[in-house]
């Protein structure tokens, strides 16, 4: 955290351009880099401040925040040993979050009545087993799912509201007033949340979580590409906010069955299928599956055990909406059994055939 004036730091006066400022930055940046002062602490301490200060007053909503607060300084107004009227930018800059928290200094400052934001909810990871075919089936899956909201007997205060006294730490006021030297802080009571009273009891409807589950049915498409462990988001049906904030999303985590059938690879399937002695010599057509369902495929003569056959199109999606391809791998079976009249013709085969 920086803790001297951020001007001061460049080198610029606060009216200084934007390019000034930005010349400024490199020309100090390029005189305390830490690759031009080797194992020089100082440098890099300088190198550091020098970035922190640009970051803020590079950024026009940053540096407008920053000037604003800058006037504030002059709370931290002390005199010098030589009798000089200066600012303590120290003390200043470390209630300055360049990244957030001006409204706090700014109550610190002239005590104006500090509220609690309204908080968005949690997001809920919720995982759901499908199947292989689901992927490429395009059709939307019907699925029943819990959410979280606001429990209605206590509205989300996790209290029995018919039990409740005047709070002990703000009398009732719902604020509480603090000082720090001349400045006066008046913020939201800790213990009772603003409300002034304080509940004894603990709603019994939701025990005292503020929520109750219901289970809703939803629709989801699966995007194309999507696999084991795709996260799919649907808006605001995450837990409810806080203090009148929006809901968290509900994210969907896919987990895929495994399918005997097929193997995956990618986006590409591979299928082991049986094929008969006389289809595979003679050829034909076979029937295989696929994820959409059954489809021909031609066999050509003298097609050897473990020959592949490429079916495009039958594969998974791809994130661009193609799809991968399907390998047929067949496999020839052999008669077990033979009557003596088939191995009689078999024998008969194998002396034509030698």
């Amino acid at each position: 955290m920086v803790k001297k004036d951020l001007y001061e730091i460049l080198g610029v006066s606060p009216d200084a351009s934007t390019e000034e400022i930005k010349r400024a930055y490199r020309k100090l940046a390029r005189k305390y880099h830490p690759d031009l002062n080797p194992g020089d602490k100082e440098a890099a301490e300088r190198f550091k401040e020098i970035n922190e200060a640009y970051e803020i007053l590079s950024d026009p909503q940053k540096r407008a925040e920053y000037d604003r607060l800058r006037q504030a300084a002059r709370a931290y107004r002390f005199t010098t040993p030589g009798g000089e009227s200066a600012y303590d930018f120290g003390l200043f800059m470390e209630n300055f979050d360049p990244f957030g928290g001006f409204a706090d200094l700014f109550a610190d400052l002239f005590g104006y009545e500090r509220e609690e934001r309204p908080e968005r909810g949690a997001d809920v990871l919720y995982r759901v087993e499908v199947d292989l075919a689901d992927l490429v089936s395009g059709k939307p899956l019907s699925l029943e799912v819990p959410f979280e909201e606001p429990c209605p007997r206590c509205h989300g205060g996790g209290y029995d509201l018919s039990s409740s006294e005047s709070c002990p730490a703000c009398g009732g006021r719902g604020r509480r007033e603090t000082r720090r030297g001349p400045v006066r802080i008046i913020e939201v009571c800790p213990v009772c949340g603003g409300f002034g009273r304080r509940y004894t009891g603990t709603c019994r409807h939701c025990g005292g979580r503020g929520t109750v589950t219901r289970r809703e049915r939803i629709s989801v498409t699966i995007p194309p590409g999507a696999g084991d462990g795709t996260r799919i988001r649907i808006p605001g049906k995450g837990r409810p906010g806080k203090r009148g904030g929006p809901p968290g999303d509900l994210y969907l985590e896919l987990r895929v069955r495994p399918d005997e059938r097929f193997e995956r690879r990618g986006y590409d399937l591979y299928l082991k299928h049986p094929l008969d002695l006389f289809t595979a010599v003679l050829g034909g057509e076979v029937v295989v599956p696929t994820l959409t369902g059954k489809v021909k495929l031609r066999i050509p003569p003298g097609t050897q055990s473990g020959q592949k056959f490429r079916l495009r199109g039958q594969g998974l999606y791809r994130p661009d909406g193609t799809r991968g391809d399907l390998y047929v791998e067949v496999q020839i079976t052999v008669p077990r059994h033979l009557s003596p009249e088939a191995r009689r013709k078999f024998e008969e085969l194998r002396a034509m055939l030698h």
